[in-house]
């Protein structure tokens, strides 16, 4: 019984001493906001610093440059985040998704470990190298372009066509979330969001070997981690109150 007690005490303290500083479960609002003031922040920071500081570009965009680290530094803290949340005050779904999402792009992003331990992933069809999901849709692409290059541009089409429509729909449920029209979908609009980033940036990975659009791609996936770092922060706050909550009743 002390222990409960104790317990209780202790939620209700942290409870007290961070909720100035968090958003409340019931608004939606602040939890899409910030994190579209700060993907607009660091697009537009970057644009400027490619812009204005051309010897910077091959720095901040290249493989393995400021941009793709940040990306995997975000994505770290998904799989930390999600992990910790759940361990703290419980698995939901929503956590254990976005977790395994992150871990699965983290490992992504670092080929497989290969770049950390250096050994060799196995060829790619058409070229390259086989070291992450993201090479499957290649590799789907190059099989139907040896069939019929109607066939392979038909596949961009619809990867792009997809990527677009989940946009357009989270952007629609963002704007609910903004005005305080709640619904179940608006809760997981920045889990969407981040998939329609990562849409885009694979369909620009297929279709193009431009340099600019390279760089584009880069910050799409930083841009969707980014978000889908919110997102775990919105669903961690919302575990911590469902069980202050609970602790409390």
């Amino acid at each position: 019984m002390a222990s409960v007690v104790r317990e209780e005490s202790s939620a209700g303290t942290g409870a007290t001493t961070f909720a100035p500083f968090l958003p409340q479960s019931r608004d939606q609002s602040q939890w899409l906001t910030v994190p579209l003031i700060a993907i607009a922040f660091c697009t537009l920071a970057a644009a400027l610093t490619a812009i204005l500081a051309p010897s910077a570009r091959s720095l901040l965009l290249q493989e393995d440059g400021i941009i793709e680290m940040a990306s995997v530094a975000c994505l770290a803290a998904v799989v930390l985040g999600a992990g910790a949340a759940s361990a703290l005050w419980g698995l939901r779904a929503p956590l254990v998704v976005a977790g395994l999402i992150g871990f699965i792009e983290l490992m992504d992003e670092t080929s497989f470990g290969s770049r950390i331990f250096g050994f060799q992933p196995p060829a790619l069809y058409g070229g390259g190298e086989l070291d992450g999901f993201h090479d499957l849709l290649i590799l789907a692409y190059r099989l139907l372009h040896d069939v019929d290059r109607s066939l392979a541009w038909l596949w961009v089409g619809l990867l792009l066509a997809a990527s677009l429509g989940i946009m357009m729909f989270a952007l629609t449920q963002l704007l609910n979330g903004i005005r305080n029209r709640r619904s179940g979908l608006t809760d997981h609009v920045l889990l969407f969001l981040h998939i329609g980033f990562i849409g885009l940036a694979q369909v620009i990975d297929i279709a193009t070997a431009s340099n600019a659009l390279s760089a584009v791609e880069e910050m799409f996936e930083f841009n969707a981690s980014l978000a889908l770092v919110f997102y775990v922060a919105q669903q961690a706050h919302r575990s911590w109150a469902e069980s202050t909550a609970r602790l409390s009743s």
